[in-house]
């Protein structure tokens, strides 16, 4: 598999031309942020989010205009292809306000019919990396202008594993997930939070992380940075026997990713009793 046929096709093609624009955009940071709240005071956008998702959109409904759009900024379009694609145009925008560069633009590509995505695209412009998978072709990391196929870690030992984790921002939740943080730390080698999912994933999948897990993540946190986890051999799950999604995202190295859920599994239960 090379690169090239990755970027033949058409979608994949538009998703990193798009990400690349925007994110060049967004590292022009102005010295001053407009700043607005969200779910809580501490969850805030700024208008170079909202600046960001009106590029992304206009950019798509001139490609395939009859394609839906769910992006985290409130953008939403019924889909009349059965294609979505689910984008967060700036995902740790804490990091971006306080100019840390850990920080990206993530476009999805989703079937709609099977929930399947398509395309993942997570561009983090001030790291000077892009990851990029699309469904069936392996999963890339462009740097220097030079791509490489990565894959997640081939480690077998939970207790030496280096962990990613996220939190949210509203304080019931993290309250939640501080405690099941105490559950993990001394069953790992250590714990990394970076303040962007889709970064996360995107380390699990290039394999300097062995895992990454979160709850309260929506869609479009992580629906570029699964698929580019699953491209590279990752194996990605909610808990319970669930699929992904706001109860739990779990992304693992294949020889984790078992003893990393039980363990997930068992703090919720105990923490909940």
């Amino acid at each position: 598999m090379k690169f090239s046929d990755l970027t033949n096709l058409h979608e994949v093609s538009f998703a990193i031309e798009t990400a690349q624009l925007v994110g060049t955009v967004l590292l022009d940071r102005p010295e001053t942020l407009e700043i607005s709240t969200k779910s809580t005071k501490t969850d805030v956008v700024t208008h170079m989010d909202k600046l960001a998702e009106r590029m992304i959109v206009q950019r798509i409904e001139e490609f395939r205009p009859l394609d839906g759009i769910l992006a985290e900024e409130g953008a939403s379009k019924e889909s009349r292809s059965g294609l979505q694609w689910v984008i967060d145009p700036v995902d740790g925008t804490i990091n971006y306000l306080y100019d840390l560069p850990f920080w990206c633009v993530s476009i999805a590509l989703i079937q709609l019919e099977t929930n399947e995505p398509l395309v993942g695209v997570v561009f983090a412009p001030a790291l000077g990396e892009m990851f990029v998978a699309s469904a069936g072709m392996g999963a890339w990391r462009i740097s220097n202008h030079d791509a490489k196929q990565i894959h997640t870690s081939d480690t077998v030992e939970l207790a030496q594993s280096l962990m990613g984790t996220g939190f949210g921002y509203a304080a019931k939740n993290r309250k939640l997930q501080a405690d099941v943080l105490t559950y993990v730390l001394p069953r790992v080698r250590d714990i990394r939070r970076m303040g962007s999912c889709a970064i996360d994933l995107c380390e699990v999948a290039s394999g300097r992380l062995d895992g990454f897990y979160e709850k309260g993540v929506n869609h479009w946190d992580y629906a570029a940075g699964a698929l580019i986890v699953r491209e590279a051999g990752g194996f990605v799950s909610g808990i319970d026997g669930n699929a992904e999604g706001s109860e739990m995202l779990l992304a693992c190295a294949p020889g984790i990713h078992q003893e990393m859920l039980v363990l997930l599994e068992t703090a919720t239960r105990e923490l909940n009793q």
